[in-house]
């Protein structure tokens, strides 16, 4: 249901995690994405917490972003991803839209596809070295129809699909996940995997090269 496509970049965050090992036990899949000879990652800070996340009160998508939201927060032992929604899309620092994407010039699509569903999340890096550029961008439309069977359960994988890659999992191809876990290019999985937990884990308790950039 999910892959990832180049175009330019976008990605995020580092906490406590730092300081306390994560639960890793299982093999992680890649979270990384390769720019020529730039390995780049992101994670959200402590001081990016709460990350403010944007979705229309009318939108089918916003109760399965709830669940997506307290899905990826359980997936952390210390609190290293915290977020809440916004009234005003100007202050979000994630966008979600049911509609499908528009990718400009300098923006990275991150997407996936199912049959009754797609899922895209875009992300820009920033004009200064080793920044993204907020807000990440999240689309998630029906494929064909609004009312197609099955469509509220692929608009729950894929909110918890394209949100693990505005967490920064970002490799493109979604490189060693497989069918078992939401992150796979195709998934099928409504929930996190515990592959899913450890990959998200090791990320932030691991050093990343993306920051978010200063607002203007």
């Amino acid at each position: 249901m999910r892959r990832v496509a180049p175009a330019i970049a976008l990605l995020a965050l580092a906490a406590c995690a730092d300081i306390v090992p994560p639960r890793a036990v299982l093999t992680n899949y890649e979270y990384a994405a390769i720019d020529g000879l730039d390995s780049l990652t992101f994670k959200w800070r402590p001081s990016d917490l709460p990350v403010k996340i944007y979705v229309a009160d009318d939108s089918p998508l916003r109760p399965h972003l709830v669940t997506a939201i307290d899905r990826w927060e359980r997936a952390f032992l210390y609190g290293e991803f915290r977020a809440t929604l916004v009234a005003d899309s100007n202050a979000a620092d994630i966008i979600v839209r049911n509609t499908p994407s528009f990718v400009n010039g300098a923006a990275r699509a991150l997407n996936a596809f199912a049959p009754q569903c797609i899922g895209e999340t875009n992300f820009e890096l920033g004009t200064a070295a080793g920044t993204l550029q907020l807000p990440w961008r999240i689309y998630v439309w029906p494929a064909s129809s609004s009312t197609a069977p099955g469509i509220e359960t692929c608009y729950s994988i894929t909110v918890t699909h394209e949100l693990g890659h505005a967490l920064g999992i970002i490799s493109p191809g979604h490189t060693g996940a497989t069918p078992s876990d939401v992150m796979y290019r195709d998934p099928v999985l409504d929930g996190l995997s515990e592959r899913d937990v450890s990959t998200i884990e090791r990320l932030y308790h691991s050093p990343t090269s993306l920051i978010p950039a200063p607002r203007p």
